[in-house]
């Protein structure tokens, strides 16, 4: 079954290596990078106030939705960055969803080709909605920045939470770029063509000839959790864990 995060279930995951054994994770979307959530919204919790499906902290970057003033229901795929004067500014794509896609779980994407184009496309639904160029801007770094879902961030003020109410059921980073057709191709395969079971419950690892294995920073799978965190099938040892106010390193 997918997780529902809200206010009273906040899940992250830590930007450091974990007990020696997991790579830092903090840089992983300074250059090339491949995010993807699959979620669903409930457009009747939704207000004008910015919620985040999935974000960075700080200058938040990632996932968002709103509704607007008529009533519209939108996405918004957001990066910060700094300008040759040194200014940071928001580098944002909206998405007003259709009706047959509000009530069902979206598939939202953001692939960043550093090296050549210097921009980040934007997909829903493995369509395109809009890119993000940065050819003379320098992307704002996130070093020891968390990864959130559900929220833009529990730490610091609460005017800055960002708390939303959504439904998951699969999310990933890798800092690499995927094309959209991969990650298509992924998405809809992983369960049966690159993982397997190594438990009981089904639960899952990513096989070990996977030509992208050692590029994920997390693979959170949201139909197998407990009360402490939620499944990684890549097994990067990043795995997303439940915050507890005051007791997040456990």
């Amino acid at each position: 079954m997918s997780l529902r995060i809200n206010k009273d279930n906040i899940v992250f995951v830590l930007p450091e290596s974990r007990y020696a054994v997991s790579k830092r994770i903090d840089s992983w979307m300074d250059e090339s990078f491949t995010l993807h959530v699959t979620a669903k919204l409930f457009p009747e919790l939704l207000t004008e106030k910015e919620s985040f499906i999935i974000s960075r902290n700080g200058m938040h970057s990632g996932i968002s939705a709103f509704k607007d003033s008529s009533d519209n229901t939108n996405i918004v795929f957001t990066y910060w960055f700094k300008k040759p004067d040194g200014t940071s500014i928001p580098k944002q794509i909206f998405y007003a969803l259709k009706d047959s896609e509000l009530d069902d779980f979206n598939e939202y994407t953001m692939i960043c080709d550093h090296y050549r184009r210097k921009d980040i496309t934007c997909f829903v639904n493995g369509y395109e909605v809009g890119t993000i160029p940065y050819e003379d801007d320098k992307k704002e770094s996130y070093k020891n920045c968390f990864y959130w879902f559900g929220c833009g961030s529990m730490i610091g003020a609460e005017e800055h939470s960002a708390i939303g109410d959504f439904e998951y059921k699969l999310a990933f980073v890798l800092n690499k770029k995927m094309d959209i057709l991969d990650v298509q191709d992924f998405i809809d395969t992983y369960y049966d063509k690159y993982s397997h079971v190594i438990y009981d419950n089904n639960l899952r690892k990513l096989n070990y000839d996977h030509k992208l294995r050692d590029n994920f920073a997390f693979l959170c799978d949201f139909n197998n959790h407990n009360r402490y965190k939620v499944w990684d099938i890549s097994f990067s040892g990043n795995y997303p864990q439940f915050f507890i106010d005051k007791n997040i390193y456990f």
